[in-house]
């Protein structure tokens, strides 16, 4: 187990295995999977609904996986996706939007290569809602961003995906409203 997935360790087993297990199973297609890290959300895709997965990441690892899925590993960031576009029916994005340079230019990528009718899966840490919790994770912030891969505590992507043309099908918040969650749908035009 890596430093990021003992860090993690405890908010998995709480809250994020739960979230994962719910959402990521509704994918369908051919999937990309923006920033697929240590590739935990691997396990969760229904393997009768997915047809391929493309994980992208900007260090690319080699990870092992057993999956009956054909995977296959691309280097590239989220704001600038090295994709065609309406390319995929399914994006999924799991705690990568703190650590984007340029967030709103992530969630316009994804508009992009998704196909008409494809879902946007996501899950972010956020800004919480309390007034006492969003003054901690400020000033957290401070110094939290160079310490932690430039993970930046005071985002709320799901704002921008919100405003981005989404019509949310399922959303929520967990962890003391520090998790938001969804699934968007990118309407035919």
């Amino acid at each position: 187990m890596n430093f990021y997935d003992l860090f993690m360790s405890p908010l998995e087993k709480n809250i994020l295995a739960k979230i994962r297990k719910d959402i990521i199973s509704k994918a369908f297609g051919n999937v990309l999977e923006i920033g697929y890290g240590t590739g935990v959300n691997f396990q969760y895709y229904n393997h009768t609904a997915v047809k391929s997965i493309s994980a992208l990441d900007i260090k690319p690892s080699a990870l092992v996986v057993k999956t009956e899925i054909p995977l296959n590993f691309f280097e590239g960031k989220a704001e600038d996706l090295p994709f065609v576009d309406e390319s995929f029916d399914t994006v999924v994005e799991t705690l990568v939007f703190c650590s984007v340079k340029n967030p709103k230019n992530a969630v316009k990528e994804v508009w992009r290569v998704l196909k008409p009718g494809g879902l946007f899966i996501f899950t972010d840490h956020v800004l919480p809602e309390g007034k006492n919790m969003a003054a901690l994770f400020k000033a957290t912030n401070t110094i939290w961003p160079k310490i932690a891969g430039g993970c930046n505590l005071t985002r709320e992507p799901h704002k921008l995906i919100e405003a981005s043309g989404f019509v949310l099908e399922e959303s929520g918040k967990s962890g003391h409203d520090i998790f938001r969650w969804g699934i968007g749908r990118k309407e035919a035009s």
